[in-house]
């Protein structure tokens, strides 16, 4: 696994309030940096926006965060490889206010898949690094909700969003994200759209 997280980004286009606001985007299995990036255009340009590409090198192309056995519908996160990517994404986001000037009150996430994974993972355990998650296509596993709670996860805003025909990760692991969220002390909107993984 890489030590360190290959970026691309888009610097805030209107000057406004300084320091800015960070929009991270993390995509999913297989993909890279740019899958998401396309994205920027609809997005307030006061922020500053950066997209991450995760530190694994697939073998038959693309990068991933962790890795997955299994089959589309069922597939199995390997705890060591996520766990070392975790923390890997907690120093790198801890970074980054310091690194792009950017306000360490405002860092947002959004993420894809394993990416949306990853986000809401980070959001479970550092609350205190990041302002809000936009959850695309995604999960977050119970064993990643740690016991002790942080104060910082009360009112942390989350959305999540999921299509109803999805095939790799089936809609039922998004509502059961939706109950293991409704314990929590969230700000959590759920939107469903008749797509696929998508």
């Amino acid at each position: 696994m890489a030590t360190t997280i290959h970026t691309i980004e888009r610097k805030p286009q209107l000057v406004g309030e300084q320091p800015p606001p960070l929009l991270l985007m993390l995509h999913g299995y297989g993909s890279n940096e740019r899958d998401l990036f396309d994205l920027a255009e609809y997005v307030d340009p006061r922020l500053h926006i950066l997209s991450a590409r995760a530190p694994l090198h697939l073998s038959w192309g693309g990068f991933a965060w962790y890795h997955l056995s299994g089959t589309p519908g069922r597939l199995i996160p390997d705890t060591v490889s996520r766990a070392e990517a975790l923390a890997l994404l907690d120093r790198f986001v801890a970074s980054l206010p310091e690194r792009l000037g950017s306000d360490p009150r405002r860092t947002y996430m959004l993420g894809f898949s394993q990416g949306a994974i990853m986000s809401l993972a980070l959001a479970m355990n550092r609350p205190e690094l990041i302002a809000g998650v936009i959850a695309l296509s995604g999960y977050l596993d119970p064993a990643l909700v740690p016991a002790t709670r942080s104060p910082a996860l009360t009112g942390l805003p989350i959305i999540q969003m999921h299509g109803t025909y999805d095939e790799i990760i089936p809609v039922a692991a998004a509502h059961q994200t939706q109950e293991v969220l409704k314990g929590l002390p969230v700000r959590h909107s759920y939107h469903e759209y008749p797509v696929g993984h998508t």
